[in-house]
C-alpha cells in the first residue's frame, strides 16, 4: 500500500529514516504503518542503518534540546541545508521535522568538530533498553560489551578523551576493553564506577539505590560532582572516592544509609547473565521483589506474620512467575490466588 508520503517524493534512506520514525511513534501509527516500516527496514540494510542513525539523533536532541548552544546550531544546521518545498503544507511540516531530526541529531557533530569551543557536549549519545523480561548484550564502538538485565537502560558517550555510560535504570554487566589513554566511567545516580580492563556489574534501583560488584580487575567508586552544564557526553568533575573493590567485593550505597563494602559471591550475584536467581536464605519478600522485576505477572504476600518470616533457598529461572510459584507451593503450605488481572497472592493455608 502506497503511503501519502510517497507522493511528496521522500528520495534517500535518511529522509525515509526519518519520516518513519516519526510515523512509528505518532499517535496515528497503524498496524499497516507498522508493517510497512517493517518491510522498507528489511529492503535493504543502508535503510536499517538509517534509521538507527535517526534514533541516536533523537536521543541526542532529547538530551541536550535545552542547551543554548543546542538550540542556536540547529537553527543554523536547519537554515543550511532547507531546500525549496513545493509540497504540501503537511508534507512539509514533515520534512521541517525530518530536517530538525537529522540536521540538529546527526550532523550536530561535525559542527562541533569544526568550532569545538561553540558547545560543551563532545560526543553523540546512544541509547539502548531491555524491557520487562528482556536480556541483551550490547557491543560498543571501542569493543567493550554491555549485558543489559530486564528493564535497564543506557546512555553511551564516547569521544577520543574518555568512555562515558549513564545507567539510567536497572541493572548492566560490563566487560572493558582496555585503553590506558580513555577511562571507562559508569555514571548511575550519584555514584560513578571508573575502570580500566575490567568485569563488573552496576544495579540502579528506584530509590537511588546503587549496587557494584566487581568480578574481576580494579574499580574506583565515587560520588558525582553535578554542574548546571554536566552531561553524559561531557568531561565530568573528578569525583570524590567512596572506595576501590577487588573481585568478590560489592559496594552498597542506598540512598537512606552510608555506602558498604561487603563480600559476595560474583558468579552468584551475576548469574542473571544466564537467566539464573539464586537465594541462599533469603526472606520471601525480597525473593519476590527480585523475581518481580523479570515478569509483567507481579506476585505478592498476603498479610499474615508467617510468611513475612519465611525464608527462600533455591536456583530459580528469571520470567517464570508459574514455575517459581509452584515450587512455593511443592515446599510450602501456601496457594496463589489471583488478585488481579497480572498479580497473584500467596496465602498460608492451614
Amino acid at each position: 500500500m502506497k503511503t501519502e508520503f510517497e507522493k511528496g517524493k521522500l528520495e534517500t534512506p535518511e529522509e525515509w529514516a526519518a519520516f518513519w520514525y516519526l510515523r512509528v511513534s505518532s499517535d496515528e501509527c497503524t498496524p499497516e504503518d507498522r508493517y510497512e516500516f517493517e518491510a522498507w527496514k528489511r529492503e535493504a540494510p543502508e535503510n536499517a542503518a538509517a534509521y538507527e542513525k535517526v534514533v541516536r539523533g533523537s536521543a541526542f536532541i532529547d538530551r541536550h534540546v535545552a542547551e543554548p548552544a543546542m538550540r542556536r546550531l540547529g537553527k543554523e544546521t536547519l537554515t543550511r541545508t532547507a531546500r525549496p518545498l513545493h509540497r504540501k503544507r503537511w508534507a512539509q511540516l514533515t520534512a521541517l521535522a525530518a530536517s530538525v531530526v537529522l540536521a540538529v541529531g546527526v550532523g550536530l557533530i561535525a559542527s562541533i568538530d569544526q568550532n569545538p569551543t561553540s558547545i560543551a557536549i563532545l560526543a553523540e549519545v546512544e541509547s539502548y533498553e531491555t524491557a520487562i523480561g528482556e536480556r541483551s548484550t550490547v557491543t560498543l564502538s571501542d569493543g567493550s560489551t554491555v549485558t543489559l538485565n530486564t528493564n535497564s537502560r543506557i546512555e553511551v558517550a564516547f569521544s577520543a578523551q574518555e568512555r562515558n555510560v549513564r545507567l539510567m535504570r536497572g541493572q548492566g554487566f560490563f566487560d572493558v576493553h582496555e585503553d590506558a589513554d580513555r577511562p571507562f566511567a559508569v555514571e548511575a545516580g550519584d555514584k560513578r564506577v571508573v575502570a580500566l580492563g575490567t568485569a563488573f556489574d552496576v544495579r540502579f534501583d528506584e530509590g537511588n539505590d546503587v549496587q557494584v560488584t566487581l568480578v574481576e580487575g580494579r574499580v574506583s567508586v565515587g560520588e558525582v560532582i553535578r554542574t548546571a552544564t554536566n552531561v553524559a557526553a561531557v568531561s565530568a568533575p573528578k569525583p570524590k572516592p567512596i572506595a576501590e573493590l577487588v573481585p568478590g567485593q560489592r559496594l552498597v550505597a542506598r540512598h537512606d544509609a552510608a555506602p558498604e563494602v561487603i563480600e559476595t559471591n560474583a558468579e552468584e550475584a551475576t548469574s542473571w547473565r544466564e537467566g539464573r536467581l539464586i537465594f541462599r536464605g533469603e526472606p520471601i519478600g525480597d525473593v519476590i521483589e527480585e523475581m518481580n522485576r523479570y515478569s509483567a505477572q507481579k506476585l505478592k504476600l498476603s498479610n499474615d506474620p508467617r510468611l513475612q518470616e519465611m525464608r527462600v533457598s533455591g536456583v530459580f529461572n528469571t520470567g517464570r512467575a508459574s514455575t517459581f510459584v509452584d515450587a512455593l507451593e511443592r515446599m510450602h503450605p501456601l496457594e496463589a490466588t489471583r488478585s488481579g488481572s497480572n498479580e497473584l497472592t500467596l496465602v498460608w493455608q492451614e
